[in-house]
């Protein structure tokens, strides 16, 4: 991944203070020549360029971004099988609302440039603890804290009182809304997304999630059995504007 992530940050002017009198009128001068220099500094943290790669191995075009910390990739496929599928990959632990304007210029790149554009269906996020650390893990504590309200989750067993995980867990997450982040970025590009699929799904108890101090102060209890993590796949719709206004 690292290979084909890249940022341009803007340089910094070179600003040459010169030597002044030690006296107290030296002194103004110089202050204020420091003072315009730090508010005349470019933000290090904004975003400024995504970097588009074609022609790989797996027949793909990468969109890809790094500010900070922060990396995201999307790869959206071209082969016929798959055109219309985008994969989500991030390595960044700040929260998902700081890391819209990262995706938004991925989407504004993808949607203008991507021959597969008109083909979007679907945005495989892979799990909702990504692979790669340090990582956001709002989603993943949502829907554990969805699960614990739910009326239909079992905290004891670790299922669902009735009826599939899996299934459980998708509409869980859809009627509670563990990706609102995602939501706002799509209607920017008016499309709608909603959680179509999800698999393996992981349980554990609550005091072995990292995020349990969280989970404790909601009134969660250590052996409580909570969905944490699985497998998502996001469909994704054009939204058609209303011709009249």
């Amino acid at each position: 991944m690292q290979g084909f992530l890249t940022m341009k940050h803007p340089g910094g002017a070179i600003t040459q203070l010169h030597k002044k009198d030690q006296g107290r009128n030296g002194a103004v001068p110089f202050l204020a020549a420091c003072f315009l220099l730090f508010f005349c500094l470019p933000a290090s943290g904004n975003p400024d360029h995504v970097t588009v790669e074609s022609g790989s191995p797996d027949n793909a075009t990468r969109y890809s971004i790094t500010s900070g910390v922060c990396s995201i990739t999307w790869i959206a496929y071209n082969t016929e099988l798959n055109a219309g599928v985008v994969k989500h990959s991030s390595q960044c632990s700040e929260p998902l609302s700081q890391q819209l304007p990262l995706l938004t210029q991925i989407c504004k790149e993808f949607f203008r440039k991507d021959t597969n554009t008109p083909a979007f269906r679907t945005l495989f996020w892979g799990g909702l603890i990504p692979e790669n650390s340090p990582a956001s893990l709002e989603m993943p504590l949502r829907l554990a804290l969805a699960a614990y309200r739910s009326p239909g989750w079992d905290a004891k067993k670790g299922k669902p009182k009735k009826g599939n995980i899996n299934r459980f867990v998708k509409d869980l997450a859809n009627s509670e809304l563990i990706y609102p982040e995602l939501k706002e970025l799509f209607e920017r590009f008016h499309r709608s997304i909603l959680l179509a699929s999800v698999e393996k799904v992981r349980v554990l108890e609550a005091k072995k999630l990292p995020f349990y101090d969280q989970l404790k102060r909601q009134g969660i209890q250590p052996a409580d059995k909570l969905p944490f993590d699985c497998m998502a796949w996001f469909s994704v719709s054009e939204v058609k504007q209303d011709q009249s206004k």
